[in-house]
């Protein structure tokens, strides 16, 4: 590398970084794909996609051509808590829905909102026997379709998977979920860790009838920033890597978009209910309810062998948070006839929005799904 390249490269990254911090916004492009509001109950609304003509769609450095045949069944999907709804649009060329609608199919996007302190009481009694059938009964009510196919990633799979087994005849014809961890208690160093709490937990439990339900959820709800803080400490090689790429791409506008954007999915979470997060502990990581396929929330009783869906769960191979042993336990807890399991390159994000994921991830749902109407 010559001193006069070295030099024009070194003043391109100074220009950029300079743009970087005045003009932020410009490298970030999550959100660009056209949707409409089509229901909204308090912070809850979903939105219904429309895709731009065109005859390809930019995905990755290539590019897929737009079916002209539209799947019958409407496909709703359902993000994680913890983050916003549009990381399944994370930037035009590395976006899910925009895949899926060119693939054929009708995308709605349930966006649970941005809870506040204040709306630290939204348990998963709200999401799963309120929300999410409200957002089942909005999109067939605004396409007069039978029933339709789900779609959930990781904590959205969770709730997808409770609304079924709470809700038996639910109109969902499938259901696909992508990192969702069904045993918490396999999740590699983390699960090891559950499950030897969980024993003098259950323990104290069943002795002394010790709940954490008595206690104020503004004691367990998760700040924003604290939880981004979490994430990015799950994998701290790879933290301490990703700053290391940004200073040798420093020049590289395409590199840093990319870099800015996905940075985002970590910068900008939304808080995590404190009712929400209470029950988790209890319930799914001490309890480990849900590899036992029965949770209580309320008083209304879920039992996984009622999910008679059709379904397709995946894992990702170096997931370090849902390991494929939680996520692929699913298969021995529904009900369902058709089911099956995937692995797919990448850790607890790519899996699901990585480099990799459009011909691996979101091809096989797409195809999957397609075989589904």
């Amino acid at each position: 590398m010559s001193p006069r390249f070295s030099l024009k490269n070194g003043a391109r990254a100074l220009g950029l970084a300079m743009e970087r911090r005045r003009h932020p916004r410009r490298f970030i492009q999550t959100d660009k794909t056209p949707w409409d509001r089509i229901y909204q109950e308090g912070i809850m609304s979903v939105r219904h996609y429309s895709l731009p003509p065109m005859e390809r769609i930019p995905v990755g450095d290539e590019s897929v051509p737009v079916e002209r045949h539209k799947h019958r069944r409407p496909l709703l999907l359902v993000p994680a808590l913890g983050i916003h709804c549009w990381t399944f649009d994370l930037m035009p060329n590395r976006s899910m829905v925009r895949y899926l609608m060119a693939r054929g199919h009708d995308v709605y996007l349930i966006d649970w909102g941005q809870p506040s302190k204040a709306d630290r009481e939204l348990d998963l009694n709200t999401y799963v026997n309120h929300w999410l059938p409200a957002a089942v009964e909005a999109v067939r009510d605004h396409t007069s379709a039978g029933d339709i196919n789900l779609l959930g990633y990781c904590m959205g799979g969770l709730l997808s998977l409770m609304y079924l087994g709470g809700h038996p005849g639910a109109p969902v014809h499938s259901l696909a979920t992508i990192a969702s961890p069904v045993n918490f208690h396999k999740s590699g160093p983390f699960g090891t860790v559950f499950s030897l709490a969980a024993i003098p937990a259950m323990q104290v439990h069943d002795w002394f009838q010790v709940r954490l339900e008595p206690l104020d959820s503004k004691l367990f709800h998760i700040p924003a920033n604290l939880l981004s803080w979490g994430f990015k400490l799950t994998n701290p090689p790879g933290l301490v890597q990703s700053y290391v790429d940004l200073w040798r791409n420093s020049a590289d506008r395409d590199y840093l978009t990319e870099y800015m954007t996905m940075g985002q999915w970590f910068n900008d979470m939304v808080d995590y209910p404190g009712a929400v997060v209470r029950e988790v502990i209890e319930k799914l990581i001490l309890a480990n309810s849900l590899a036992d396929g029965r949770i209580k929330l309320a008083d209304h009783e879920v039992d996984f062998a009622n999910v008679t869906q059709d379904l397709l769960a995946i894992g990702g191979t170096s997931d370090r948070i849902v390991t494929l042993r939680a996520a692929r336990d699913i298969l021995k807890v529904v009900g369902s006839s058709e089911k099956r399991f995937e692995e797919a390159p990448g850790g607890h994000a790519g899996v699901f929005a990585g480099s990799k994921a459009p011909s691996h991830t979101w091809r096989i749902i797409a195809d999957w799904l397609a075989a589904r109407g």
